[in-house]
């Protein structure tokens, strides 16, 4: 009794899926050629044909079969496709037998082709690209099944017969690389561009045998299906053979859709809640986010949460040299500033005490012996008084080095020159000391002069 439901539920489940499927037109054409007239037959691909064809209309396709078909029939047999796929939701192609490559076009060998000549090869093969333009124009969606990559006698014949006549065209082994040219379009090869499939021992190749397997797989996507057959056929065969898909879909498709038993609680026991987290599990979560945290409030948590725990004493040397980091940053943070490294306040300059009845005009004198000293805190520096502008200070600095040239010379001077204090330029009639305005001369489009001052040096008055 326990082993009839879970067949039951996989009976009910593949016939729902067969009557979805039957939502949409379905058309199919499986060929398999198998006896060929003038070369050896094949094992198996009338059997994969059959066997495929049984499985696709379970799964809800309108199939029509070919077996051994010559050039003529093959040919009826697409015609009579084409008319089918008219309106069609999906189109599938399947063939078994000898197929061939010619100038990277392949082409499908009919039962009765000798390919005694190139140019007898349209007659007597059918081209696969014709085939996949016929499906794209007409259903929505098309899937094309090769199993065509057997070692053909045929062609070898053709390649030699051409080699002794000195003439060459392209014939490789296998089938060719195909790109879909329209949207929505699968191209299933048994072997990879290049290779030769196995015809198979037993009744089906393998690449047929594992598409009969997992094709009526409720809820597989078709990409995902073809990945399990070539795995399949990879372990069959050693690896040699290795199928592959060239696809453009857009959507995706698939041969049986899953669909939910009416009555799933007679053929499914209820589903067990998960078994709690143990407690060493819970620790080593909390202590892995603690260590990738690296912080010492959450590593003080870990502590408080599992005082004894197994990471305790790793969390303890941890604890200490994180906060002990924290810590320092924060006395770092609330330090008063250092001021002992501060300059000490440059003394105060000394400025001459002038008579009341001298005036110094802005113009003479620099702005920082007119101003009174700045108010200074004890802690900051004195702010320097900013210096003369660069034109006026090279003209004082002229009019300094003349009156110096000018005082030399008086002290060269004989006595008789030096009266009236020793300066020459001193009027006779200036005693010595008293104030008097020397000679002026013109300074930058100004008029200059310079005038002496009892005890101070002499400054220069410009207009």
């Amino acid at each position: 009794m326990r082993k009839f439901w879970p067949a039951m539920l996989g009976a009910i489940v593949f016939l729902a899926g067969a009557a979805d499927a039957s939502a949409e037109r379905r058309i199919a054409l499986v060929v398999g050629n198998t006896n060929y007239v003038n070369t050896a037959p094949l094992r198996n691909p009338a059997n994969d044909a059959q066997d495929f064809a049984a499985t696709l209309r379970k799964l809800g396709f309108d199939v029509t079969l070919g077996l051994d078909l010559d050039q003529a029939s093959f040919a009826r047999k697409i015609d009579d496709f084409a008319r089918l796929l008219d309106g069609a939701e999906v189109g599938l192609f399947f063939y078994a037998g000898h197929g061939m490559q010619i100038n990277e076009k392949n082409h499908l060998v009919s039962t009765n082709a000798k390919l005694e000549s190139e140019f007898l090869v349209s007659s007597e093969t059918i081209e696969l690209d014709a085939v996949i333009r016929l499906m794209e124009s007409k259903a929505q969606l098309n899937l094309v099944f090769l199993d065509a990559c057997r070692n053909n006698p045929l062609a070898e014949t053709l390649k030699r017969r051409l080699t002794a006549q000195r003439r060459s065209i392209g014939m490789g082994r296998g089938l060719a690389k195909v790109e879909p040219t329209g949207r929505d379009t699968l191209i299933a090869f048994s072997a990879a561009p290049g290779q030769e499939a196995a015809d198979g021992k037993g009744r089906n190749s393998p690449f047929t045998g594992a598409l009969l397997r997992h094709v009526d797989q409720p809820g597989v996507e078709v990409s995902v299906m073809l990945k399990q057959v070539a795995a399949d056929v990879r372990e069959a065969t050693s690896n040699e053979q290795r199928p592959q898909q060239l696809s453009d879909m857009t959507r995706t498709f698939y041969f049986a859709k899953a669909v939910q038993s009416p009555h799933p609680a007679a053929v499914a026991a209820p589903a067990q809640p998960p078994p709690a987290p143990s407690e060493a599990a819970i620790e080593l979560a909390y202590w892995q986010s603690t260590i990738a945290a690296n912080n010492c409030a959450v590593m003080r948590a870990y502590l408080t949460r599992f005082p004894k725990g197994t990471f305790a004493e790793l969390a303890r040397l941890h604890e200490r040299d994180l906060c002990k980091a924290e810590d320092a940053k924060k006395a770092s943070a609330t330090r008063p500033p250092d001021v002992t490294g501060q300059p000490e306040p440059a003394a105060k300059s000394q400025t001459p005490v002038l008579p009341p009845s001298i005036t110094v005009t802005p113009a003479t004198a620099p702005a920082a012996a007119l101003a009174p000293p700045p108010e200074t805190k004890r802690a900051a520096p004195p702010v320097a008084a900013a210096p003369p502008p660069e034109p006026k200070r090279k003209a004082i600095e002229r009019t300094r080095r003349k009156l110096d040239e000018r005082r030399e010379r008086a002290a060269r001077a004989p006595p008789a020159a030096r009266r009236n204090g020793g300066d020459p330029s001193r009027p006779s009639h200036v005693r010595p000391g008293a104030e008097f305005e020397r000679p002026g001369w013109t300074e930058g489009g100004r008029r200059c002069k310079s005038v002496d001052m009892p005890g101070v040096a002499p400054r220069v008055v410009c207009d």
